[in-house]
This record gives C-alpha cells, structure tokens and sequence, in this order.
C-alpha cells in the first residue's frame, strides 16, 4: 500500500464555501500565483504521487459553514484522482486541518478517535483530542484549560482485504 502526506499550503483558499475549485485567475494566498496555476500544479502533483491514501495537511477546513470532506472531494473529481474519498479530523480554528484523501477501491477510513469526550470543564485523565485536559503548567496549584488547536487525524483504515488497523 502506498500511503503519503502532503502539506498543501493555503489549499483552503483555493475552495469557495461550498466546496468548489476557484480555478480562476484571481491570485492565490501564494506569491504571485494564480488560483488556476496553483490548481493546476496540484493536480499533476497528487496524480503523480499516486498513492492509495494521503494525509493532506492544511487541508480545506470543515466548519458549520464549510465541509472539508465535500471540497477534496471535488478536487478529486475534477483531476480524476483514484484518491476521491475524504475523511476529516476534529475542526478546528487554525484553517489547517488534517484530512486523509483516500481510494476507495484500496481502502476504507472513518475518523476513529480513541478516549472518551471531556465537558468544557476538562478532566485531569487525557482526553480525546477535542477535549479539554486540566493540567498545573506554571505551578500555581491551579489547572489551566488546555485544547488542542490542531489536533491529529486519527482513522481506522480496512482494507479492500479485509485487513484492518487496530
């Protein structure tokens, strides 16, 4: 299996809130880039990587308004990519998210995080990566509110096999 990540930067930008390609000539978030360029170029690279799965880095965000998932989806599709499935992580606010593109007829993933969900109040064990952890960090004998703001992608993955992560 060939799995890789690539951390696209400003890919966000490159997507209107509906999840689709700004594939113009309007200027990227990179120097002196077009959208058009820019999408273009990241077409070739990603069919060129062909890969069963990557793990995309700074990945169009997911919000109430927004679907990550949705937008390299439609990446995807408009480069014809094996890799046309998408699963997202926890949002968060940093518009970096970690999403995994992935080929269907290869593998399956779901966002299979581990631990248990913590309130806003937080819990002094290790909470899921959207939760909230109680910790001392300046020794004041008052746990500050700590939260991740980017937190890792974690997936089960099966295989077209039957093989599957633990």
């Amino acid at each position: 299996m060939r799995i890789g990540t690539y951390n696209v930067e400003w890919f966000d930008r490159l997507f209107d809130n509906n999840g689709d390609l700004i594939d113009d000539g309007s200027w990227s978030a990179r120097w002196d880039v077009t959208k058009a360029e820019q999408t273009a170029a990241l077409g070739h690279v990603f069919n060129a990587m062909d890969l069963d799965a990557v793990v995309v880095i700074e990945a169009p965000d997911s919000s109430r308004k927004r679907d990550g998932a949705v937008a390299l989806e439609n990446f995807a599709a408009r480069f014809n990519l094996r890799t046309r499935k998408a699963v997202v992580g926890f949002e968060n606010n940093t518009q970096q998210e970690i999403a995994l593109l992935y080929d269907p007829d290869v593998v399956s993933a779901v966002h299979d995080p581990i631990g248990e969900p913590t309130g806003k109040k937080g819990s002094s064990k290790a909470p899921r990566f959207d939760g909230v952890f109680r910790i001392d960090v300046n020794t004041d004998a008052a746990p500050e509110l700590i939260t991740w703001s980017k937190p890792p992608l974690e997936v089960a993955l099966k295989t077209a096999t039957g093989a599957q992560s633990g």
